[in-house]
């Protein structure tokens, strides 16, 4: 491996202060030839990732209001691009879960480092892809984010009571989320349902 890898950085943050901060840092790690781009809108980043090559983004997890890694790969049609949560608060699983790595404002620098050279240059150990899941499980997930039982999903799916449990079973093991709040998250982020129509 060459001394110093340069990767191409673009941070998406609304915030000035913290955009120009981690840009600030990422110029500066050991090790690193980092180029970073700062963009404050979600037009901005899509234009940037259009426009720039890119291998990393960092992003904070409410740019442009909820940040959805899997929707911006599929309007870029790429699956290449590697995102980074900003944690400036305490992020959650099911969140942590849909980006490739986490990086905190108050991270030290060679740690910092040490996960962007992984991703830049792809030498992590890959954990297994996760199973995807079936077009019934996601029919599943968001019969229960709407506020169903699963007698009532079994008569809205003329499927039996105990089939609708293995079903929410598989789903909990594929997505590794056992509350009914963390599947609510999921079905937001990608799409299933809108606000709408949660019961709360």
């Amino acid at each position: 491996m060459r001394h110093t890898e340069k990767i191409h950085i673009v941070v998406a943050e609304t915030s000035p202060v913290i955009s120009s901060g981690f840009s600030f840092c990422l110029r500066r790690l050991p090790g690193l030839q980092a180029q970073t781009i700062e963009t404050h809108t979600y037009p901005d980043l899509i234009n940037c990732l259009r426009n720039n090559p890119v291998d990393i983004v960092v992003v904070n997890p409410n740019f442009g209001g909820a940040f959805a890694p899997q929707h911006l790969r599929e309007t870029l049609e790429t699956s290449d691009l590697k995102i980074v949560a900003i944690e400036i608060s305490p992020i959650d699983r099911p969140t942590r879960s849909l980006y490739d790595d986490v990086v905190s404002i108050v991270e030290d620098l060679p740690s910092m480092a040490e996960k962007m050279r992984k991703l830049a240059i792809g030498t992590t150990e890959s954990e297994p892809d996760k199973e995807p899941l079936s077009t019934r499980e996601k029919e599943i997930i968001t019969l229960v984010v709407k506020g169903m039982t699963n007698k009532e999903i079994a008569d809205r799916l003329f499927l039996s009571i105990h089939t609708v449990m293995t079903h929410r079973r598989n789903i909990a093991r594929k997505l590794e989320i056992h509350s009914a709040t963390g599947l609510t998250i999921y079905a937001i982020v990608n799409h299933l349902v809108d606000l709408t129509e949660i019961k709360l």
